[in-house]
């Protein structure tokens, strides 16, 4: 049996949608399967409940059949697995899944005949994504304990995250005969019906959740969902317009109402539920594609065309999460997001990139001049030249220098200006006219001397700031840059 379940996870995809919305978990959402009347679908799925420990009368040893290994096995050895089972259950507490692992198999090879064992120890190889022993050991505890509603359950969410939609149905159906009252269980279900099109086996799911659990806000928008594709609706509004009265904050029931809105032809108030589902989830691809869809039916170009481009600069910004997300501290991926948020206006977000590239480069302060360019940039001139000490403070680079000589400059102190960008070795047009600027003051002065040899200097830098006999070759055969006493 094992092997055959293990051999059906393959190539299967991740369910489609799970949790996809930036919002309260109780309202992530799943993706539709093709429905027969629908092309979007936002259904409140049930939380996996995290694996617990069982109560005293659910940890008594349970055995398929006694066997002589289990005749044998004393009562050291047992009460010694339970040690290694309760560890476990703590490292699982405490994120430690490896280290979880580890004590539940020294249970297991001291005591093989306890089904809680198996579980626990599927539950944390599946948190693991390690799916293979994950199926192993959750089938294993199910076989010797196939009445727990519990274990059902569990593996039947395994595979719904995992693509297996019909197994998921089947072991959620088996949960359901061994807890008639399971809400989670039947909600789950009825996502599943939905997801794959059977809306009136979805429609009792939802409504006997209802039964059990009159307040479920998910299930009622679960139920809005069936019924708007059953065409029920004038139902669907009456349901979905009582989640929101509950919760004025429901991100889905928007969708969904938004979704009826637009099956009714009533254009301008579904506009306003997407638009309401996109003030709670700014970023949602989703919600621009619904509205943009119902403001081309309504014709209204202007506005399609603008969610369009929205459109277009949310993909890019998921590109960039994306990237991100596989090398967190790529201080170069993580200033092109923050270059990105500058140039749609969004200073707040990119000031939080800038500060995870100073936090990433304390060893060399490279963040204190990334970011000391940027107040530059905005004239923030005492801002810019504090970043940059920060950063020389803590190791001397050729930038750091340039960017703070640049904005002396802009302050008009010529002088260390000039002796930051020696520095950094930079020689441009912007190091020739602070040696001419200040090949002007000291001529004010009576410095020539002083004046000749920064005119030289500039000009050897840049020859269109000397007079047109000036002979190019020779100047630039000169010293450039002198060190400044």
């Amino acid at each position: 049996m094992n092997r055959q379940i293990a051999g059906m996870l393959v190539g299967l995809s991740l369910f489609s949608g799970c949790g996809t919305e930036s919002q309260p978990a109780s309202q992530q959402a799943v993706k539709p399967g093709n429905t027969a009347q629908t092309t979007a679908q936002t259904a409140a799925v049930a939380k996996p409940e995290p694996a617990k420990p069982e109560s005293k009368e659910q940890q008594k040893p349970t055995t398929a059949a006694t066997s002589p290994s289990q005749l044998t096995l004393d009562a050291a050895a047992i009460q010694k697995a339970e040690e290694f089972y309760l560890r476990g259950i703590q490292f699982q507490k405490q994120g430690k899944l490896a280290e979880s692992i580890q004590e539940l198999t020294m249970a297991i090879k001291l005591n093989p005949q306890v089904s809680k064992y198996y579980f626990h120890r599927g539950s944390a190889w599946a948190d693991l994504k390690q799916d293979a022993n994950a199926i192993v050991d959750l089938t294993k505890a199910i076989e010797m304990s196939p009445q727990n509603a519990q274990y059902y359950y569990t593996r039947a969410l395994f595979f719904m995250t995992r693509g297996g939609a019909e197994l998921a149905v089947k072991d959620f159906t088996k949960a359901i005969e061994y807890k008639p009252d399971s809400h989670s269980a039947l909600n789950n279900r009825g996502l599943l019906f939905a997801t794959t099109g059977k809306l009136k086996e979805a429609r009792a799911d939802f409504e006997r959740v209802l039964e059990i659990k009159p307040d479920s806000i998910d299930a009622m928008n679960n139920l809005g969902f069936a019924l708007m594709n059953l065409n029920e609706t004038d139902k669907a509004l009456e349901v979905l317009d009582k989640v929101l009265k509950r919760n004025p904050e429901y991100l889905n029931a928007y969708d969904n109402r938004g979704l009826v809105w637009k099956k009714r032809k009533e254009y301008d108030k579904a506009i306003a539920d997407f638009s309401k589902a996109i003030e709670l989830s700014p970023n949602s691809l989703k919600f621009y594609r619904q509205r943009m869809a119902v403001y081309q039916l309504a014709k209204q170009p202007e506005k399609e065309k603008a969610d369009a481009e929205k459109i277009v600069w949310l993909q890019k910004l998921a590109g960039l999460n994306e990237r991100l997300a596989k090398a967190p501290e790529d201080t170069e991926l993580i200033l092109e997001r923050a270059q990105f948020y500058l140039a749609s206006e969004m200073r707040e977000q990119a000031m939080k990139d800038y500060a995870k590239i100073v936090e990433l480069t304390q060893d060399t302060g490279r963040g204190y001049y990334i970011r000391g360019a940027l107040y530059l940039e905005e004239n923030k001139l005492d801002r810019c030249i504090q970043e940059c000490s920060r950063a020389i403070k803590i190791q001397p680079q050729p930038e750091a220098y340039s960017i703070r000589g640049d904005a002396f400059m802009k302050q008009g102190d010529v002088e260390h200006a000039l002796r930051d960008f020696e520095r950094a070795k930079r020689i441009d047009e912007i190091v020739a006219k602070a040696y001419l600027m200040r090949s002007k003051s000291y001529k004010e002065r009576g410095e020539h001397e002083k004046a000749a040899e920064d005119y030289e200097r500039a000009v050897a830098i840049d020859p269109s700031l000397g007079p047109g006999k000036l002979d190019k070759e020779k100047t630039a055969g000169k010293p450039v840059i002198r060190p400044i006493q």
